[in-house]
């Protein structure tokens, strides 16, 4: 990864807003591993998936609508669009610093949207660092961290570390357990009807190319659950222009940035079965969803006062408890 540095020289008294961004998983899958029934993660983006099942555990209150297609669109709009839901909902993948000291997020990661009263204090915490009026802080913050990102490229390696993963832990499973020379735990679950040829075949290959779809697997998952880390200096009138600086037209500032990344400790070995039991946790979670809400859509009666009454609510405390019962604890 390419670590962009402020330039040297004395920075002493200027403000530092620093932001924390988990950008999760940028592609869907497109292993030829995946399952048919679990082919809905060729479709929807993992950490929409995922928003099923800590929503069922209790882990937030509602779900976030950031989309990670969107942060790693390579487009501005596509980007603006991410920032602003990662403000909204922030959960534990937006927090923003200010010389050191966290001003928005939380040290837990909030679980709930931004209220305004939030908002209010974050907009009044701004006015050393963003000149413009009262209302307009946030806005411009948030467009300055979008075109950060647009302009320097990070996340368009960090995908292509993400993409590593070419085989889905639906494939990498079974190369783990080549390598600690285990009957598979998988195969010895699935009916042997789904029991493909694509699937034994793995159990075949050399212990080389095991290693090699593990590590690549690895080295992905914590690309996939890295932070992006993005700091901003105001620049001063008369310091030399340099590479790493951006400006925001609203407010007819520039600012020198520094982005990395960090969080970035190989994941475990031991951690594969794990992977794949959280996988499958979260695929049947969303599936069960999906399914309790098409049938809360048909659920729609005419009262006796002759008007429309959904039943979403009646439904509502039965949402998870046919197919996520004991699965998704």
């Amino acid at each position: 990864m390419v670590v962009l540095s402020f330039i040297s020289g004395n920075l002493k008294g200027e403000p530092c807003i620093t932001v924390e961004i988990k950008p999760k998983c940028g592609f869907l899958p497109f292993s030829r591993f995946i399952t048919e029934e679990n082919a809905v993660k060729r479709n929807v983006v993992r950490f929409r998936m995922h928003q099923a099942l800590k929503l069922h555990n209790q882990e937030i209150s509602e779900y976030s609508e950031y989309n990670p297609l969107d942060l790693f669109s390579g487009s501005r709009e596509g980007i603006q669009k991410a920032i602003e839901a990662l403000y909204a909902t922030p959960q534990n993948n937006f927090r923003v610093f200010l010389n050191g000291s966290i001003v928005f997020g939380g040290l837990g990661g909030g679980t709930n949207s931004t209220t305004v009263q939030v908002g209010e204090a974050f907009e009044d915490i701004l006015k050393n660092v963003i000149q413009a009026d009262n209302g307009q802080r946030t806005t411009s913050f948030l467009q300055l961290v979008a075109e950060t990102i647009y302009i320097s490229g990070a996340l368009e390696q960090l995908l292509e570390v993400q993409k590593l993963d070419t085989y889905d832990i639906e494939g990498a499973i079974h190369a783990y357990y080549n390598i600690i020379s285990q009957p598979c735990m998988v195969c010895r679950e699935l009916c042997k009807d789904k029991l493909s040829c694509r699937y034994t075949s793995l159990h075949s290959i050399p212990l080389d190319q095991s290693l090699k779809i593990v590590k690549d697997y690895l080295i992905a998952a914590t690309a996939k659950d890295c932070s992006l880390m993005i700091s901003f200096r105001p620049k001063e009138d008369g310091r030399l222009p340099s590479h790493n600086t951006v400006y925001l037209g609203s407010t007819n500032q520039a600012f020198e940035y520094k982005v990395y990344f960090i969080d970035l400790d190989l994941k475990p070995l031991k951690k594969m079965e794990a992977y794949y039991e959280l996988d499958k946790k979260i695929v049947s979670c969303y599936s069960q969803m999906m399914k309790t809400e098409h049938e809360t859509d048909k659920a729609v009666t005419i009262n006796s006062n002759g008007s429309v009454r959904d039943q979403r609510y009646a439904l509502e405390d039965g949402l998870f408890t046919e197919g996520c019962t004991g699965k998704c604890k």
